[in-house]
């Protein structure tokens, strides 16, 4: 069998910003962002106790904050993980989960870590998102505990530790990868007679017969709460345009936002919704309602991450579920193929405020084996962290087509509000202004001002 890490590294591997994290890009991280959401769609918060039975009354209690919510189908599988380390674990300690939505937990996190009431363990974003708090103090080195573990420390994919290293060590334990996909339904697509647009212009000729034939070709989300999905579609324009280059030059300071790329993603994306690719009103659409089209064959696409395989694959919860594929947004320009927006799906990181360290990392072990991380990915679709055997009978049809999308990656770039959170806030939200019509250039222009006056 194969190793998973094999087919889901290729492109990670290529972003150039992997080694060295802790480039001083330390903003507030109180602004709502993100890309946040590719650990959660739903807008709802849900508090799980702990099993009473699974647990005595005299066992040390370890609290831990999630990122995601009741609709979401591998909340399900996060539980399974907490209630078997609760069951029986060396430590004598329970873990007490806190699940919270994608639009409030930066908030409520935030908070917590201001009034130092923050739990022992917690979900994180990595780059710039993590390093807030490990200037700020409030974070575990777990440097020691995996070089003293020489099998977990090799088990992690390459360049997935390395996201959540600041000077020199690593503070963070991704549990999943991702990467944006277009999601479509295959049976509109055979109707119509379209094939997968392997190039701008078949993509676009996609939706143009899709318009013909009165069928809405995307479905995308662009409320307030859902603006790192407009982001996220125009930073996959950006990279088709220029590349990971782009990218990796607006990190360094090289490059400007205002760059002529940057200009020309956001046209096109003007150019996209005057032609009707989207959903009628979608700046007004939320990212549950987008989902929600795209469920019941409302739309024939649907671009989102690689999380939603388990709300998209599961005949209980989308009516088309038999019908769903994806493949990698083409490219503008032919020399940047297959380099797309992603990084890490989930990573959690202990804080000092917990009194039981080696418990809290005995957890994250027991989180990343590759018993849990092969439950999640068979029966949740989450991309593992780790390299673990590949089974590939027990993968669903949906699975395979994003592992092959991965493999086929030459290049991933983190969402921009992950890099650099305050900065990354502010391109979400001028996605918006784009989405909404207006002027691109002078968008971008503004964006280059608020940078350049927050690096003086």
């Amino acid at each position: 069998m194969r190793k998973i890490g094999e087919m889901l590294t290729a492109g990670i591997l290529c972003t150039g910003l992997l080694a060295g994290c802790g480039s001083g890009n330390v903003t507030n991280t109180t602004d709502m962002n993100a890309s946040d959401a590719a650990a959660t769609s739903a807008d709802s918060a849900v508090d799980t106790s702990v099993d009473d039975s699974a647990a005595s009354t005299e066992a040390q209690v370890l609290t831990m904050m999630l990122n995601g919510a009741a609709s979401d189908a591998y909340v399900e599988g996060y539980q399974k993980i907490i209630d078997a380390f609760n069951a029986d674990n060396e430590y004598g300690v329970v873990i007490e989960p806190e699940f919270v939505s994608n639009s409030d937990y930066k908030t409520k996190l935030t908070t917590m870590m201001v009034s130092d009431s923050e739990p022992d363990i917690i979900f994180t974003w990595e780059l710039g998102y993590l390093e807030n708090f490990v200037n700020g103090g409030k974070i575990v080195n777990l440097q020691e505990y995996l070089d003293a573990d020489a099998d977990w420390k090799a088990s992690f994919n390459s360049g997935t530790l390395e996201q959540e290293t600041y000077g020199g060590d690593v503070y963070g334990i991704p549990t999943a990868q991702c990467m944006a996909v277009m999601y479509y339904n295959k049976a509109i697509f055979d109707q119509y007679g379209l094939a997968v647009p392997t190039t701008y212009e078949e993509y676009c000729h996609v939706c143009d017969t899709l318009i013909e034939n009165n069928v809405t070709p995307v479905a995308l989300a662009s409320t307030a709460d859902d603006a790192w999905l407009v982001s996220q579609y125009i930073q996959q324009l950006s990279n088709g345009i220029a590349g990971n280059e782009l990218f990796e030059g607006i990190k360094a300071g090289t490059r400007v936002w205002n760059d002529s790329a940057m200009i020309e993603a956001g046209k096109l994306f003007q150019e996209e919704v005057n032609k009707g690719y989207f959903e009628q009103g979608f700046t007004g659409v939320s990212g549950s309602e987008a989902e929600a089209l795209f469920q019941t064959g409302q739309t024939a696409m649907y671009f989102n991450g690689s999380w939603e395989i388990s709300n998209l694959d599961n005949p209980d919860v989308c009516q088309e579920a038999a019908n769903i594929s994806c493949f990698a947004m083409p490219s503008v320009n032919a020399e940047y193929d297959q380099i797309s927006v992603g990084s890490l799906d989930n990573s959690y990181a202990v804080t000092t405020n917990c009194q039981n360290v080696e418990a809290a990392v005995g957890f994250l072990k027991f989180w990343t084996s590759d018993e849990n991380a092969a439950m999640l990915l068979y029966d949740y679709g989450r991309m593992p962290a780790t390299s673990i055997e590949l089974d590939e009978s027990k993968l669903s049809s949906l699975s395979k087509d994003v592992i092959t999308c991965f493999g086929e990656q030459n290049a991933l770039t983190p969402w921009f509000d992950r890099m650099n959170t305050d900065l990354g806030n502010e391109f979400n939200n001028s996605s918006i202004a784009v989405a909404n019509g207006d002027d691109v250039q002078e968008i971008f222009d503004s964006l280059q001002q608020y940078a350049e006056s927050n690096t003086q």
